[in-house]
């Protein structure tokens, strides 16, 4: 929207473009603290008989600084207005003014009666002049003209219902971000946010699969810090309810929330579909992993269903990873070092020591490369996980590859491992005879079958099965003897 507008003193030109409360340059501005010039400190200065001389602002303009530090502005009037530019700059101020007096003519031309609690947010800009307005008693943001979704740099939604969520979120973030100058947030939201994090807390105690973004722990901190918010009206407890609201609104988008199909659990795809299926290339893997990259697989699928990222499930994941990764680097070393007397003996089989060598030096290695590159992205935002998982995934083979690398270490582990246990059944045949050799194996097949046995659930239901039937049989002779 292109304006002109001129007084006596100040001419401006350029487009007021639309933004919304994620658009701004909050975090993204380029000025530098100005080099202090103040060396001299008068009598008595800041005591209540010598205070320094004021900046002075436009009239019904007011200076605020948000909890974070940051220094706005807030005009009280028929049509509310905040900004972050520097007002105390006499031409800003005068800029920012004429900007208003634009929007106040556009809302005019428009025939939209302007509410006590309509609330318009400029930035003053080289060519012109970012807005966006909103609501108090409605919690939406809105803006002069009919845009579509892109224009603003948001997503396609599919009714208006989460179009609205959208836009409430949005509002959030705005009272997040200007809460200073507020009267405080209304009891009854006080309360419903309160409400919303006990059923949270809940659906974390109870399900798996719970789609709440925050883990039990954080809800019951939360619900602590919302305890010692009642009847707190400041800018510090406003610019806390918001931001917890506006991840609450974020994360009802992702569920598809009041729509016809919600996600009502984690892992439901609802949006993208499953991811595909298993094929021969799986098969493999897992065969070569011991159904190590299967594992791995279903926990990548599982942190990045429908292309949405819960943190608390990819740090787990993460932490996982690493341990198991450190775990292998340490049973590599030792294979490594168990070599050395198979040194000094001959083996029938010269390959198989080094072989064994390389698979164990294989997964050091493997074991070192992915700790390095995965231990600095354990923590890491939200935003950036998912960017992460979207940039290995593919839309073919989805995470079998990337699950076949997180398998490497522990596989090439395994595979050295065995390689070296053939190799000391050799050197015991060589140097001591095959009844030791022989020994060596029922010792080694008893051991894995009492750890393996156990464990497994197919091995154990089929020896419940065979004592079944064989109790069955015994029962059988039995009656027809008698």
């Amino acid at each position: 929207m292109e304006i002109t507008s001129s007084t006596n003193e100040l001419k401006i030109r350029g487009s007021l473009r639309p933004i919304t409360s994620l658009g701004g340059n909050r975090y993204t501005k380029t000025t530098r603290v100005a080099v202090s010039t103040i060396t001299k400190i008068s009598p008595g200065l800041f005591t209540a008989a010598h205070e320094p001389e004021p900046e002075y602002l436009p009239q019904f303009w007011s200076a605020h600084v948000h909890p974070e530090g940051q220094l706005y502005f807030f005009r009280q009037g028929p049509l509310r207005v905040v900004t972050d530019a520097y007002l105390y700059s006499a031409t800003t101020a005068e800029i920012v003014c004429r900007w208003v007096e634009v929007v106040e003519g556009l809302l005019s031309t428009a025939g939209v009666v302007v509410g006590t609690t309509f609330e318009l947010f400029l930035q003053p800009e080289e060519n012109g002049c970012a807005y966006y307005l909103i609501d108090h008693a409605t919690c939406a943001q809105f803006w002069l003209q009919k845009y579509n979704t892109e224009d603003l740099g948001l997503q396609n939604f599919g009714s208006a219902s989460l179009l609205k969520i959208a836009l409430e979120e949005l509002y959030w973030t705005h009272v997040e971000y200007f809460p200073t100058h507020l009267e405080g947030i209304p009891a009854h939201k006080l309360e419903e946010l309160g409400s919303i994090f006990s059923h949270g807390l809940c659906d974390q105690m109870t399900s798996p699969v719970s789609t709440f973004l925050f883990t039990a722990q954080q809800c019951s901190v939360f619900l602590k810090l919302l305890q010692g918010c009642k009847g707190l009206n400041n800018g510090y407890t406003t610019c806390v309810i918001a931001r917890l609201f506006s991840e609450i609104n974020r994360n009802r988008i992702m569920t598809y929330y009041g729509q016809e199909t919600a996600r009502l659990c984690r892992n439901q795809y609802v949006a993208y579909g499953p991811e595909p299926k298993q094929c021969w290339i799986s098969t493999a893997m897992a065969a070569l992993t011991f159904q190590a990259s299967d594992i791995h697989r279903a926990r990548l699928e599982d942190t990045f269903v429908d292309h949405m990222v819960y943190i608390h499930l990819w740090n787990q994941l993460m932490d996982d990873c690493l341990k198991e990764w450190r775990t292998s680097a340490i049973g590599a070393l030792s294979g490594l070092i168990l070599h050395s007397p198979l040194l000094v003996l001959r083996s029938p089989f010269p390959m198989l020591g080094p072989t064994s060598a390389v698979f164990l030096g294989s997964a050091l290695g493997c074991s070192v490369f992915l700790n390095h590159k995965y231990r600095p992205m354990k923590g890491l935002a939200c935003t950036d996980a998912r960017d992460h998982l979207e940039s290995v995934h593919s839309a073919r083979f989805g995470f079998k590859f990337v699950a076949f690398s997180f398998s490497l270490p522990r596989a090439l582990l395994l595979w050295g491992f065995i390689l070296l246990l053939i190799n000391c059944w050799s050197v015991l045949d060589e140097y001591f005879g095959q009844r030791m050799v022989l020994g060596f194996s029922v010792f080694s097949f008893l051991i894995v079958l009492a750890l393996y046995g156990p464990t497994s659930g197919k091995l154990n239901v089929s020896w419940i099965k065979w004592r079944g039937l064989y109790r069955q049989r015994n029962e059988n002779g039995g009656i027809q003897m008698v």
